[in-house]
């Protein structure tokens, strides 16, 4: 999982959304559903079910960062925050229990 800090990496992760989907992962570090949820990523990544690069932002120490991609997409911030990008369009968002985490699988 990639850390997520600049917002010059918008346009980074919007030039890779070209290539293939991309996963923007809104993580709280004060929040238990966004810690259960990074677990779960991370046993997904290592055991290879998300192929995706997966992008983490961190909303305590990236506030405008994490408002620019709420602008930027037009979504409300939320955290946790799940968000895929494809041809540098949303096709997936959702946040704490309504997150499907299938719905990230190939």
């Amino acid at each position: 999982m990639n850390q997520f800090k600049f917002t010059s990496h918008l346009s980074e992760i919007l030039e890779s959304s070209e290539m293939g989907p991309v996963i923007i992962f809104k993580y709280s570090n004060s929040c238990g559903s966004s810690t259960k949820l990074s677990k779960t990523l991370i046993e997904y990544i290592n055991e290879k079910k998300i192929k995706h690069t997966i992008y983490r932002v961190t909303v305590q120490t990236e506030p405008v960062l994490s408002q620019k991609i709420a602008d930027w997409f037009h979504i409300k911030h939320e955290s946790p925050q799940i968000i895929t990008v494809s041809k540098g369009k949303v096709i997936y968002t959702d946040h704490h229990n309504s997150i499907n985490l299938e719905k990230l699988l190939p």
